[in-house]
């Protein structure tokens, strides 16, 4: 067998090996269990691992142990917790063996329980147990101090043979089917068929070897235009072409021009009329119109806003339109080609604005693709992605929208190449795992470094799809590829339990991951939830997310431990979801009802008491609005009708006005009819008596002088002094107006003594007060026939 074939199966072998290595950890009482003396483990029907120990018994979830012991009142009569060793029973509950006798764990309630018939149980003899493998096949065996772990680690992507160590830096997938590799440190390109079986590696004399051959040339990137020659952009600076003879071996020619300013090139693309374009490191945007030329020309871009001398550009996008977008170190350019002549076509940069939100999120710009609906998605250094439409890109103030890992569900910033998959997701390359984006429904998977490999750093170059539907991805170790089937099929789900429960002030509740119902205290809103899927292989990179009562997803993290503060009194729902150990979502989502007990003012029926109090109050209001309303109306008819009842009593009506006059309600209570008369009495007897005052009115209707006023106010809303003078101003303007009619001069002087006032002038000013003119005036106005 020839010597490189060997060889490569040996690497092969040994990168299997690598792959598939194992891993051991030891766990003591520095790692957080109760006791370094560990007797016995077994695995419960949860999942959990747990301990015994010289110090209780300890359960596991893979990153925390939790102590379980007695307690003062618990109901039990443990006389030790040395525990030497433990089984599960029928129901798959923990029995302990003590050298004091058993006891049991019952975890389906999480109670300590006393043990009375120990010949039930068939435990084994006390001693150093056999190691213990769990359910995903580690292996835990018993130490001297402690229990080790030891694991096989596992990675579903795999390296391509032979890349081992060297950056994998450019990918091509040509017309027959074949792809080319092209490695960084040694310098070569690597030529595999449909099958992915490594045909040779490309030499400078342009001939496949079976043997590790440099090319020559660092290749950054490669092409094949559709008249089928191969181009490789390389760094240190080289512009090769290709062609491929007849007979396989390949014309290989370095292409040079004085325009070409800068020869380190690190994008090669087409466009529809078959003319080159050049990403160059440091000389901005070149196009070769003439590829297939013998000395080919090269055209260079004056940009608008940045110098084209110097300008880093790494990536380039060809439009649906014909356009070109240029990813650089300095923000992003964009071309508009002139398709009668390409010399004018006009570039200009764009970069970020910190005076406008919709500007580019960071000026150095990674790669940029354009998806099936047309969007055009900007892959940034570390500030995540940007996305716009090619006609909002072109406009004159373009906006972008802005994906990072503070808005969206992507889990990393550092974004170094993209690729579009295909149905709406957008394969994105980050400096230490890979992201599977779709943007339109904000949702990603991620393929963390675990996927990969141990020591996982990508490079810059987009991953390629293979022919036989894998994916090949560039890192600084190699080369790897991920199947369809790696990607997309979920292996072991790591079972999702809530662990404990911690309410401020109160002793933690670990057995929560039994119910899927929590009741809390009327005082018990402030309390944290902690959770973990339960993966004992490698927990590493496992996110978790969670929402509340349906709310949308909250942010991808490491995060174990949601607090809530204030919790609404009701009925909640969390939800909680977790990844794999290789970061991809699993069907695995945990549900937990949680019921905070409402103060009594928080219940239904004390809202529906408050509400029906303040509408009650309310109606109150309107009613005692009304009421008065209607009180005061009544009062001032009563008292317009008393008022013409003491005109009528005094003469001052004609006979037919007094046959006319109102008399009191008919619904007036009698005493109150009597009452009123008495006063009306008085006030006939003595209304042109000066001397007359309330305490003799009060007298008379035998009455004191406060309730006099007080059921004057209840019935006339008015005071007896003030009805008093009332009566004598209507009474005076009665015979002011008789006066009128007669045509005769009033004696003012003889109308205030008639009304009780001994002082004319007093009567006057009391007049024009109630009237607003004085007698004189009052008497001229009757006269014109007011």
């Amino acid at each position: 067998m020839p010597r490189h074939i060997l060889k490569s199966l040996f690497l092969a072998y040994i990168f299997t090996l690598a792959a598939t290595a194992q891993r051991s950890v030891t766990y003591d009482n520095r790692s957080g269990l109760s006791h370094w003396i560990v007797s016995d483990v077994l695995q419960d029907r949860q999942g959990f691992i747990w301990l015994s120990t010289w110090n209780g018994l300890n359960r596991f979830d893979g990153y925390e142990f939790r102590q379980i012991k007695t307690r003062p009142g618990d109901g039990t009569d443990i006389k030790s917790e040395v525990i030497r060793r433990i089984m599960q029973d029928g129901k798959g509950n923990i029995v302990c063996r003590t050298e004091s006798g058993f006891f049991r764990f019952d975890t389906h309630n999480y109670r300590l329980e006393d043990v009375a018939d120990t010949t039930m149980y068939d435990m084994p003899p006390i001693g150093k147990p056999a190691p213990f493998r769990d359910s995903e096949g580690n292996v835990w065996t018993v130490e001297r101090y402690g229990v080790t772990k030891t694991c096989t680690a596992h990675h579903p992507a795999k390296i391509v043979t032979g890349t081992e160590n060297v950056q994998a830096r450019a990918f091509m997938r040509d017309r027959k089917n074949r792809w080319w590799l092209a490695t960084k440190e040694d310098e070569c390109i690597r030529i595999y068929d449909g099958r992915n079986v490594l045909a040779g590696f490309l030499g400078s004399d342009g001939r496949l070897h079976g043997e590790k051959t440099p090319f020559g040339h660092r290749a950054y990137t490669i092409v094949q235009t559709r008249g089928g020659d191969i181009w490789a952009g390389c760094k240190p600076g080289a512009l090769i072409r290709m062609r491929e003879r007849a007979d396989g071996t390949f014309e290989i020619r370095r292409i040079r021009g004085a325009e070409l300013a800068c020869d380190i090139i690190y994008h090669i693309i087409e466009d529809g009329a078959g003319r080159l374009w050049l990403a160059t490191f440091g000389g901005g945007v070149v196009c070769i119109p003439n590829p297939e030329a013998d000395n080919p020309m090269f055209i260079s871009f004056k940009i608008n806003g940045a110098e084209s001398k110097g300008c880093k550009v790494r990536r380039l996008l060809l439009t649906r339109r014909g356009n070109i977008v240029c990813a650089t170190t300095n923000g992003i350019v964009t071309g508009r080609i002139n398709r009668s002549d390409v010399r004018k076509s006009v570039f200009r940069r764009l970069g970020r604005d910190g005076k406008r939100s919709g500007s580019l999120c960071n000026n150095a710009t990674m790669d940029v693709v354009q998806d099936g609906r047309g969007r055009i998605f900007i892959a940034t250094e570390n500030s995540g992605i940007d996305m716009t439409d090619e006609e909002e890109l072109f406009g004159d103030e373009p906006s972008f929208a802005h994906f990072n890992t503070a808005n969206s569900s992507l889990t990393s910033d550092a974004c170094l190449a993209m690729t579009v998959k295909g149905g709406g997701h957008i394969l994105v390359v980050c400096t230490d795992r890979v992201m599977d984006f779709m943007p339109y429904g904000d949702s990603t998977v991620t393929y963390s470094r675990r996927f990969w490999s141990a020591a996982c750093h990508f490079s810059e170059e987009r991953p390629l799809r293979l022919p036989d539907g894998s994916w090949l991805f560039g890192q600084e170790q190699g080369a790897y590829i991920a199947t369809p089937h790696n990607m997309d099929t979920r292996g072991y789900k790591p079972p999702l339990l809530f662990t404990e429960l911690m309410v401020s002030g109160k002793q933690p509740v670990t057995g929560i991951c039994t119910t899927d119902t929590v009741v809390l205290g009327t005082d018990e809103r402030n309390f944290s939830i902690s959770f973990a899927a339960l993966d004992y292989t490698d927990n590493t990179d496992i996110c978790y997310r969670s929402r509340l009562d349906g709310s949308p997803w909250s942010r991808a993290g490491n995060d174990r431990t949601l607090t809530f503060y204030d919790m609404a009194p009701g009925t909640h729902t969390l939800t909680v979801q977790s990844t794999d150990r290789y970061g991809r979502w699993v069907d695995n989502a945990r549900r937990l009802t949680i019921i905070v007990t409402p103060h009594w003012h928080e219940t239904l029926w004390a809202r529906m008491a408050e509400w029906l109090l303040f509408a009650g109050m309310i109606t109150g209001v309107v009613y005692t609005v009304f009421y008065i309303r209607n009180m005061n109306r009544q009062r001032r008819e009563l008292l317009v009708k008393y008022m013409a009842l003491l005109d009528r009593a005094d003469g001052g009506q004609s006979p037919a006005e007094k046959a006319e006059a109102p008399a009191l309600p008919a619904e007036l209570p009698e005493s109150d009819r009597r009452f009123l008369g008495l006063v009306m009495r008085y006030i006939e007897e003595n209304i042109g008596n000066s001397d007359a005052n309330i305490d003799d009115m009060a007298a008379f209707a035998a009455t004191s002088r406060s309730n006099l006023n007080r059921k004057l106010r209840s019935l006339v809303d008015i005071t007896a002094a003030q009805l008093l003078i009332d009566a004598r101003m209507q009474r005076a303007a009665q015979m002011l107006g008789a006066a009128a009619a007669e045509d005769g001069k009033p004696r003012i002087a003889e109308i205030a003594y008639a009304c009780g006032y001994s002082d004319p002038r007093y009567f006057s000013r009391c007049f024009r007060q109630k009237y607003g003119v004085t007698p004189s005036e009052y008497h001229g106005v009757s006269g014109t026939g007011r």
